[in-house]
């Protein structure tokens, strides 16, 4: 009686995949992340400051062999997505901004605002019921905006892994 383990081998590096590379990915998504987070928070508007505090990154998780498989942009901030638009929309990424549609916030929403720019919160709140507000997509425009570094890094991760496994094979 004879039986084969042909797929044994692959299952086996698969599964120490992650030894190899999950600590590189894992940096790579990490410096990536901020990269982008830190980007957005130059680009978005500022009012008091909530808005860009609240913009953020962590890590999506990892598959079933346990490499990293990615990260969240996000904002803690309620509305983030009113300054941003949603993320599967097209926008313009740069001056004159595209327009939400028009709508009516409410005045306790926005006064504050209003009240600091020394404008009337109706007339401000009719304003955007006719023409919208912009939409500044702060996370689409740092993606673009570290587009060079993204490959930057991905390349100096790739080297990594690299060394790592050759390094591994070397030894046995």
């Amino acid at each position: 009686m004879s039986f084969s383990t042909g797929g044994f081998n692959n299952f086996n590096k698969r599964i120490q995949l992650h030894a190899v590379a999950g600590v590189a990915l894992r940096n790579f998504f990490s410096a990536y992340g901020q990269a982008i987070v830190t980007d957005a928070k130059k680009i978005a508007p500022r009012f008091e400051g909530k808005l860009r505090g609240s913009l953020t990154f962590k890590h999506a998780g990892v598959d079933v062999t346990g490499i990293p498989i990615g990260i969240d942009v996000y904002s803690r901030s309620p509305y983030a997505l009113y300054v941003h638009g949603f993320y599967d929309q097209k926008f313009k990424l740069k001056e004159p901004w595209s327009r939400s549609k028009p709508h009516y916030p409410p005045i306790k929403a926005i006064t504050k605002w209003s009240k600091a720019k020394g404008l009337n919160p109706y007339a401000v709140q009719q304003a955007i019921g006719q023409k919208g507000t912009p939409i500044i997509p702060f996370f689409k425009i740092a993606i673009n905006n570290n587009e060079a570094q993204r490959k930057l890094l991905l390349k100096k991760t790739g080297v990594q892994i690299q060394a790592k496994w050759t390094a591994g094979r070397l030894i046995k």
